[in-house]
């Protein structure tokens, strides 16, 4: 047994009772069946992440001051509540407080468990093995989403209530949110610790100094953007344009996400064959001719694409951060994720609101296709300075270590 491992074990067994999310395929329909209307929903949703660009980089803040558990077990609650809140509304201004308060939870727990896993790995000499943790963490956590998906759908198909799942999912979080006592916080000297605005100062400058960083930042957001907008409307494409039931969609929600797990078991072999350069080439793409099959192809078919798309849902995060976290130290670690985080949010709520409004006027496929069109030069030079900046550093690497082998 290698050093540590009960710290890790626990740490799944937190993300585990914290991912019974039975909401997953409902909730954007439970308000869908209250506003009746796609860009009321967007404006809603915005909402949520418009509360994120004010309050993320306080929670980095908080979990880099406070610690790593605390920042958990503060956003398991109040993501909780925030669902549950959510489940009890049923017009638009309820949905916005809900959604306030499940967005406070959500910045709290960005803040906490990347940051928890890689400094806990630091502590332990196994930082290389990051990614594969958090990989695994996420098959353990899309595992009991696909099992609460199933429920789900048996629930909604046998009551009608669409509520009753995230009522049912927020309370089984409360329970299991207390398991956040049950991680060791990790070491980290935070005697030296600047004040918040001096910190966040320091955090802001790592990222525009460094190249590789920002470039990963902004990668993210246009992935990210892509990954969130697709789910957020799956449901509403399912049941709308395809017209499927209440227990089809659960089903489906749960086969995407037991596909995608154990895909994800293979994720760290993929890319160690890809490689920095071109893991995230695959992940463009893989997301890309999603938006288009479900563009092009208007049938059931077209749902083939959306194990594709949780399987990038599933491995972008663990990747992409594995790039980013090797490129910061832990006094500042929770600070530029959160600064990241804000950065994709402040872009998803005008894209959110701007997709929105042309799905009500267009219709949702339209809408997605031209999402896709804007985004992929984007992308295309964002990946082309990628490539660049992964040869320069590997370039810089291997002059380093030509002089240490002439010194020696």
């Amino acid at each position: 047994m290698k050093e540590g491992d009960s710290r890790i074990r626990r740490f799944y067994l937190f993300r585990a009772l914290t991912s019974f999310a039975l909401w997953m395929p409902f909730w954007m329909l439970w308000a869908y069946e209250n506003l009746g209307d796609l860009y009321l929903i967007a404006v809603v949703d915005a909402w949520f992440w418009g509360t994120m660009i004010a309050f993320q980089i306080p929670a980095g803040l908080f979990g880099d001051r406070f610690g790593r558990r605390a920042a958990l077990f503060l956003g398991e609650i109040l993501f909780a509540v925030g669902v549950l809140a959510f489940g009890l509304s049923t017009e638009f201004w309820q949905y916005v407080a809900s959604n306030i308060v499940w967005a406070l939870g959500v910045c709290f727990i960005v803040s906490g468990d990347t940051p928890f896993v890689y400094d806990t790995l630091l502590e332990l000499n196994r930082a290389k093995e990051f990614t594969q943790i958090m990989l695994t963490a996420t098959v353990v956590m899309y595992f009991m989403n696909a099992v609460a998906c199933a429920v789900a759908g048996v629930i909604v198909e046998v009551t009608g209530r669409l509520e009753v799942t995230l009522i049912v999912a927020a309370l089984i979080a409360i329970v299991g949110s207390f398991t956040a006592f049950l991680l060791q916080e990790p070491k980290v000297d935070r005697s030296k610790m600047l004040s918040m605005k001096a910190h966040f100062g320091f955090g802001l400058r790592t990222i525009v100094k460094s190249r590789a960083i920002m470039i990963l930042i902004l990668f993210q957001m246009v992935l990210g953007i892509g990954v969130y907008v697709m789910a957020m409307f799956r449901s509403i494409y399912m049941n709308e344009d395809l017209d499927l039931t209440f227990l089809w969609i659960g089903i489906l929600f749960s086969t995407f996400l037991l596909v995608a797990a154990i895909v994800i078991l293979s994720a760290r072999r993929i890319e160690n064959v890809l490689g920095e350069k071109y893991s995230l080439v695959f992940l463009y793409v893989a997301v890309l001719s999603t938006f288009l099959v479900v563009f092009l192809v208007r049938s059931p078919i077209a749902i083939v694409m959306q194990y594709l798309m949780y399987v990038v849902a599933g491995i972008q995060g663990p990747i992409v951060n594995g790039y980013l976290n090797k490129r910061v130290d832990s006094e500042h670690r929770s600070t530029i994720m959160a600064i990241a985080v804000f950065t994709f949010t402040a872009l998803l709520v005008v894209v959110e609101i701007g997709i929105g409004f042309v799905a009500s006027a267009w219709g949702l496929i339209n809408s997605l296709l031209l999402m896709a069109i804007l985004s992929t030069p984007i992308a295309v030079l964002l990946l082309v300075m990628w490539s660049r900046e992964v040869d320069r550093e590997k370039s810089a690497r291997d002059e380093t270590s030509w002089e240490r082998a002439a010194l020696e």
